[in-house]
């Protein structure tokens, strides 16, 4: 956890992974690996081992996002309806979505007293504008879109958190399936190497957690049938 990979190389009994900063690499040796990084690095470690898997990820086009959390009194929001609403690009608005936390999660309200959570993302494929104001600016934009959308008054922000990411989010753009097939079809003729991430058969979380779980079922499969050769 927390190490760098900067490589990766088919042995004759499985994988040496190349990791660490460059002044000071180690190899370690493994049975198997699930590769669970954004495209472009999923791209690079590919790009030895499983070519085509490699360069259908090198098209993935990314986008960077910003979600924007603000804490507010639980009573100032408390006649909103629904769990938050999504905001289309022609509204020139710039926040693209929000999510009324508290109204979602019952567990979040059960835990939040009398203090409610609102979310805004920033962040739309090819725009970087937004994301390059500083968190104060992002969080008055947050609560001024917010409340205008839902014809509130303003809210009474008690505390707030920005989380940036950079390059995370994996753009759905036309041709993306037949994309994930061949990097299924690449892999499949590779014992070993799994994939996982919000790259290949949803970027929410549910689907997210999918994607994990097949890579960890399949990495058992290979892994008991490692052992059941080494036994025999």
């Amino acid at each position: 956890v927390g190490v760098t990979v900067r490589g990766l190389e088919r042995t004759p009994d499985g994988w040496s992974v190349l990791t660490g900063p460059t002044t000071a690499p180690r190899r370690l040796t493994a049975d198997a690996v699930v590769i669970a990084v954004p495209p472009p690095a999923a791209a690079r470690l590919l790009a030895p081992v499983a070519p085509d898997a490699g360069a259908a990820l090198g098209e993935v086009e990314m986008a960077s996002v910003a979600v924007i959390t603000l804490a507010v009194p639980r009573s100032e929001v408390a006649g909103w309806e629904g769990s938050g609403f999504l905001v289309p690009p022609v509204d020139g608005r710039g926040i693209k979505a929000s999510t009324f936390s508290t109204a979602k999660w019952g567990w979040l309200a059960d835990e939040g007293d009398g203090t409610a959570y609102v979310r805004a993302s920033v962040g739309r494929a090819g725009e970087t504008a937004s994301l390059q104001r500083d968190d104060s600016e992002l969080v008055g934009l947050a609560t001024r879109e917010i409340t205008e959308a839902v014809g509130a008054a303003p809210l009474t922000v008690l505390d707030s958190h920005v989380q940036r990411w950079g390059g995370g989010l994996p753009q759905y753009t036309v041709g993306h399936h037949e994309r994930v097939a061949r990097v299924t079809r690449a892999l499949a003729t590779v014992p070993g190497l799994e994939v996982a991430g919000a790259a290949y058969q949803g970027i929410g979380i549910p689907a997210v957690i999918a994607s994990a779980h097949a890579a960890a079922e399949a990495t058992t499969t290979h892994l008991t049938a490692v052992a059941a050769r080494a036994g025999e």
